[in-house]
């Protein structure tokens, strides 16, 4: 019942998010058809993907579905926390985000990495588009204060890049729903995106979640209270299990995993319009400026549950001028 009572929250605060400038986004329920856009900077919003396509293909609200993984990444041996300013930043996503919209012509983008999502709403972008626009941060927001506040004794690490991080939009949003900031803390972790990429498993990996959580318990009081693993980073979910480790191997009480990736498809839930069509069909593509470094391994992780996303992987498009 608290994930049903979660997916309903999302589904509001995507409205609220979408705001004036955008269609009602209610209106993609009146066609047979949609493409949307998951974009990431690297490969972890494919676990977006993942959890979208489970979604549908149970559903039947729609007669055909489109998913487009479209790798935000613009050189495969950095990223945007290299960016030395801010406005270099939101000036390389504003091309991405251009690119998608005139390429592809989505019924929706969803930006399913923190690092972009805090950034968004300094971009050219996010103040002309017609196009439905959804950002990670606000579900993962959402997902924390409805813990918390079910938990009422318990504490929240949010870990993330550490552009997520220093925009400090999770904690500002979690204290404007009467979160005490006296329950949050929040842990930068340089580089463990790339390793997680390279080996989701890895020893090189393990150690580096395991120093991050160690760095950021030395925040906390142990007083016994819950402590709750917030992985705001799209990639960190692919070592989740190195991170609950992380946390069991010390004093603290294990409060559990929480994810937004798997929340970020909500607004498509839509009960009442269930088995409209008795079939969906969905089509995956993953698209990329850059060669895909680590697509062997992180292709693996979808293996078992989402083969066509694996296949996709391994297939991936190379549009050198995507933008």
């Amino acid at each position: 019942m608290i994930y049903l009572f979660l997916i309903s929250i999302c589904w509001f605060n995507v409205i609220t998010m979408v705001g004036q400038n955008h269609p009602d986004l209610t209106t993609l329920f009146n066609k047979e058809e949609i493409t949307l856009v998951i974009t990431d900077s690297g490969l972890g919003g494919l676990t977006v993907m993942e959890d979208i396509s489970i979604k549908m293909k149970k559903s039947g609200f729609f007669k055909k579905v489109n998913l487009l993984f479209v790798n935000a990444l613009f050189d495969e041996n950095t990223g945007y926390n290299s960016l030395q300013t801010k406005k270099e930043k939101t000036d390389m996503f504003d091309k991405v985000l251009t690119a998608i919209d005139n390429k592809y012509n989505p019924d929706a983008i969803l930006i399913g990495c923190n690092t972009l999502s805090v950034l968004y709403g300094d971009t050219y972008f996010s103040g002309h588009t017609k196009t439905p626009v959804i950002g990670i941060v606000e579900v993962g927001v959402e997902l924390i204060s409805e813990k918390l506040k079910a938990d009422p004794s318990s504490m929240v690490i949010i870990f993330g890049t550490e552009t997520t991080i220093e925009e400090n939009s999770h904690r500002n949003g979690l204290l404007k729903q009467s979160i005490s900031g006296e329950r949050i803390v929040t842990k930068a972790c340089p580089q463990l995106q790339a390793y997680i990429e390279q080996n989701p498993l890895s020893e090189e990996t393990e150690m580096l979640i395991s120093v991050y959580m160690n760095e950021a318990l030395d925040e906390l009081d142990n007083n016994g209270e819950r402590v709750y693993i917030s992985l705001n980073c799209s990639h960190f979910g692919y070592s989740e299990e190195l991170w609950e480790k992380a946390l069991q191997e010390t004093s603290y009480s294990y409060g559990g995993i929480l994810n937004p990736n798997a929340f970020m498809g909500a607004f498509l839930t839509q009960e009442k319009l269930r088995n409209r069509y008795g079939e969906t069909k969905i089509s995956f593509l993953v698209v990329s400026k850059v060669k895909l470094l680590n697509a062997d391994p992180i292709s693996g992780y979808f293996l078992e549950n989402a083969p066509e996303i694996a296949d996709a992987l391994k297939r991936y498009t190379l549009i050198p001028d995507l933008f």
